[in-house]
């Protein structure tokens, strides 16, 4: 596995953008040294102009989302419902996660061996839930998957056999056999990061993995709520990153912070790095599609923005990840800059930034 220590990073919605350059010479007077992007989006073109910039790339490589993968029950009977944008799939369908691991194999080795990337972070990498909505204070988070299938393998696992499936088997579980769920659930989610994981460092040897974790309350949460466990996770990967989204969730500038703290004493010897929000403007920021844009709650002022950046670089490893980039207007790259140049992480990240060209 690579060491990472502090990771300073933007997430790049749109690399493709005619203002790149700007924006990632931006990023490098700010202080980051890393960006962001889908894997899918990565090319040699967008590889080299990271690299002239001095900076590192990490590629984001989406698990259980989309509508064709298989397909979830919630706790009421009810076949999955998208939710915004988000259509979340099972993480424990043997077939899917042979595609995935194939998929990511594939998309490694196709890049140019003379131009790695520098890591790889694992997206969607969960039981669906559009945490989003769904653990914003008063919301009521759905719990899956109570389809045949699924309610097969804990039996096979467990000895347990539910009564269903659907609501009957989520009422049996939730008040018999929660922890047994729990578990099963956990062991799901944590076996797929290490089947990817490992296809990534065999593909890409030396590749820092990593993914991105729902920002629950706690540990125990976490697990129950989407099968990640972040003990579990830092044997496997070397990166943890809580997406700590405080307007989207309605929280406060704190928070992300806080749970950072929390994580950070759960997760050794992973590094924990909080991805914090720039904007609630979605439309702004996001690709044209059709219908509207997603809720990313109140409006972020610059005093806000400030407060975030203060509370956040002082917990964890000093890292941070800016999501997305394009959030980021001029004032707030220097703000940005001048918050970074105070709050000095106590180690170098890994290898340090690359030279420009």
């Amino acid at each position: 596995m690579a060491r990472v220590t502090a990771v300073r990073s933007c997430y790049l919605l749109d690399p493709a953008r005619p203002s790149l350059p700007r924006l990632l010479g931006r990023a490098r007077a700010a202080g980051l040294d890393t960006v962001v992007a889908k894997l899918g989006s990565v090319t040699p073109t967008l590889l080299d102009q990271v690299r002239h910039h001095g900076l590192r790339l990490y590629g984001s490589f989406a698990c259980f989302r989309g509508p064709q993968g298989p397909q979830a029950v919630d706790q009421d009977g009810n076949a999955w419902q998208p939710m915004e944008w988000y259509t979340g799939v099972r993480p424990n369908d043997p077939a899917w996660n042979a595609r995935l691991a194939t998929e990511l194999d594939a998309a490694l080795r196709a890049l140019p061996p003379d131009a790695p990337l520098d890591g790889l972070l694992l997206d969607f990498l969960r039981w669906p839930l559009h945490w989003e909505l769904e653990l914003r204070p008063g919301a009521r988070p759905r719990s899956s998957s109570y389809d045949p299938a699924t309610l097969r393998q804990f039996t096979e696992r467990t000895g347990l056999r539910p009564p269903g499936p659907g609501a009957e088997a989520a009422r049996w579980i939730a008040e018999r056999h929660a922890p047994q769920w729990t578990a099963f659930r956990t062991a799901a989610v944590t076996g797929a990061a290490r089947l990817l994981a490992d296809t990534a460092r065999r593909a890409r040897p030396g590749t820092a993995v990593g993914a991105f974790l729902v920002p629950a309350a706690d540990e125990a949460e976490r697990r129950a709520l989407v099968g990640q466990d972040a003990r579990q996770l830092a044997d496997v990967l070397d990166l943890l990153m809580p997406m700590t989204y405080h307007a989207i969730a309605h929280r406060d500038t704190g928070w992300p912070a806080r749970l950072t703290r929390t994580l950070a004493s759960d997760a050794a010897p992973a590094t924990v790095v909080p991805v914090v929000q720039t904007t609630a403007d979605a439309a702004a920021v996001l690709p044209r599609t059709p219908g509207p844009a997603p809720d990313w709650g109140p409006a972020i002022d610059d005093s806000a923005f400030a407060a975030l950046l203060d509370t956040t670089l002082d917990a964890g490893s000093g890292g941070i990840c800016l999501f997305p980039a394009e959030g980021l207007d001029p004032d707030r790259w220097t703000l940005l800059g001048d918050r970074l140049a105070r709050h000095r992480p106590p180690h170098h990240p890994l290898e340090g930034p690359r030279r420009a060209r």
